[in-house]
């Protein structure tokens, strides 16, 4: 029968720092390797010659990415939780808010943005005036007070 290896606490304590997100050289001074072998220990500890400690550095790691992830079947059980304690406190904005939120993450709405370039240095005056007649009848005649339109258009 084999018996499993066990790491050493200085090992362990490069795993769980390396896990962190440390550099390796950082993580074998915080684990008490001396500062002139850090760098070589941190790059040993965690090569293929040391299986056992490169398996428990990927054990910490997988643990703390399932702990990350955020399930979305959860994440819109506890929006509709926050929204129906609104409800029942009867904070409206907040339980439509929880609504739109709940929709977005399931994926209901779809954020769409357009974006036109127009430069207005490379048009003519003309071409300027029948576009800021198209806006002006696009916005149903709203324009900034004071502001005057010389040049010819259709009244409606």
């Amino acid at each position: 029968m084999s018996e499993k290896k066990k790491l050493t606490p200085k090992q362990e304590k490069f795993a769980q720092n390396v896990a962190k997100g440390m550099k390796k050289k950082d993580a074998a001074k915080q684990a008490g390797y001396s500062d002139k072998n850090s760098t070589r220990a941190g790059t040993v500890l965690a090569s293929d010659k040391n299986p056992v400690v490169k398996k428990r550095i990927t054990e910490l790691q997988t643990k703390a990415a399932d702990r990350a992830v955020v399930n979305l079947t959860g994440h819109l059980t506890d929006l509709k939780d926050i929204r129906d304690g609104a409800m029942r406190s009867g904070a409206w904005s907040a339980a439509v808010t929880a609504e739109v939120n709940r929709g977005k993450a399931a994926g209901l709405y779809v954020n769409r943005s357009e974006i036109i370039v127009s430069k207005v240095e490379t048009m003519n005056k003309d071409q300027i005036l029948e576009r800021m007649k198209e806006l002006y009848h696009e916005t149903g005649g709203v324009l900034p007070v004071g502001t005057l339109i010389e040049g010819e258009y259709e009244e409606t």
